[in-house]
């Protein structure tokens, strides 16, 4: 197997994680986003999507003949991470897993268009093709939240002042 392979099936397998961990978070999100249900609309639709993208990088490692225990290792070193990044208060929760889905999108935009890069050395047409488009299925979510994540921190501090003035004034 070649040097570009090896790398590649590495690379397979952290996206599969990270996918994996992102399905977790997005998950999270559609759970706390009842009051913004067109916000709710759109990380429920980038779910769904996160999902589809999961199934086909299992498909392309089991095309490859990637080790199951290396995917499931990749899966737990990355839950880990996962958990590292969600740590602090679930006070912004709301904000903090906005936040948290841009990182994961980014990440998986660079992911994919190495992967796209690999299997196009390797003579991989079809498979560079499908991650050259789940990146830009996941560059197009990243847009959506670059521009949302302001938008959504000002919902979500308007409501909690809200919640604050209407505790003070019970007093």
């Amino acid at each position: 197997m070649s040097d570009t392979r090896e790398i590649m099936l590495d690379w397979l397998r952290d996206a599969h994680a990270m996918e994996r961990a992102s399905i977790d978070n997005l998950k999270r999100q559609v759970d706390h986003l009842d009051n913004y249900p067109d916000i709710r609309a759109k990380f429920q639709e980038q779910l769904e999507l996160t999902e589809r993208q999961e199934d086909r990088i299992d498909k392309a490692l089991e095309v490859m003949g990637a080790d199951k225990s290396s995917i499931k290792d990749a899966i737990t070193r990355f839950a880990g991470q996962a958990q590292a990044m969600l740590a602090g208060s679930s006070a912004d929760e709301v904000v903090k897993q906005a936040t948290t889905t841009l990182a994961y999108e980014e990440w998986e935009i660079a992911n994919f268009r190495a992967l796209a890069a690999a299997a196009q050395h390797e003579g991989e047409v079809s498979m560079a093709s499908m991650f050259e488009e789940m990146a830009e299925e996941k560059e197009e979510m990243a847009d959506w939240l670059a521009d949302a994540i302001p938008d959504i921190t000002r919902r979500y501090l308007a409501q909690r002042a809200g919640g604050i003035s209407a505790g003070m004034a019970k007093s």
